[in-house]
């Protein structure tokens, strides 16, 4: 089974990004509006109030951002790739007209159903080692371009301890139990937001290097 599909668009240089801390984030009721049943299109991009404020005051902290998103449509053969990339450029261009350095570095997207069992769909916290992996490692990924990724499979410990991030400061917000367990595999703060009200609801905590984030138990 093929993997999740992956746009890097960061033109940063790679030292930088190796010290930078990331924020893992939910699309769907943490950066645009949710809908009954799927985003199917650009036009059904809203964002939600405040969140490219948010993205734009993470990027000035020195955070990347990367999206984590699973999208069933595509398995599902609704709509295929390059819808995808439709509304992803259309999100990234609705960002920067409200905040001019609300810049994702990098989209990562499952596209299957939960009934595939394939390895990258949240609760697994395989789309967030390979956000870490493109955007901290010193291989070339195109830029702005999308792609099907290969990754590494990592088996996650549910019953045990969670592990360490790879940056103290590296955090995942999401609004549904599945980004929170997706965070935990990966050892990142976790910050749980309501889905009407998004990124705003965490982003003062995120910026706090001194909130530890939300607990959670797999």
């Amino acid at each position: 089974m093929n993997g999740p599909f992956l746009r890097v668009t960061t033109v940063l240089p790679l030292e930088k990004r190796r010290r930078s801390p990331v924020a893992f984030l939910d699309r769907d009721g943490v950066v645009n509006l949710g809908r009954p049943g799927y985003v199917n299109s650009p036009d059904e991009v809203v964002l939600l109030p405040g969140a490219a404020a948010c993205i734009g005051d993470l990027k000035r902290a020195g955070y990347l951002v990367c999206i984590v998103t699973n999208q069933s449509p595509i398995s599902r053969k609704l709509w295929g790739q390059d819808q995808l990339c439709r509304i992803h450029r259309f999100l990234q261009d609705c960002l920067l007209s409200q905040d001019d350095e609300a810049h994702i570095d990098a989209f990562i997207t499952c596209p299957h159903r939960f009934e595939d069992r394939c390895s990258c769909r949240k609760p697994s916290p395989n789309m967030l080692f390979l956000g870490h992996q493109v955007l901290r490692s010193g291989h070339h990924f195109p830029v702005d371009e999308l792609y099907n990724a290969g990754f590494q499979d990592r088996t996650v410990d549910w019953w045990g301890g969670k592990v360490d991030p790879f940056h103290r400061l590296d955090a995942m917000v999401g609004d549904r139990r599945s980004d929170m367990g997706a965070g935990w595999g990966y050892g990142a703060r976790l910050f749980r937001v309501d889905r009407d009200v998004g990124l705003v609801q965490a982003c003062e905590r995120v910026l706090n290097e001194n909130d530890l984030g939300d607990r959670f138990q797999p």
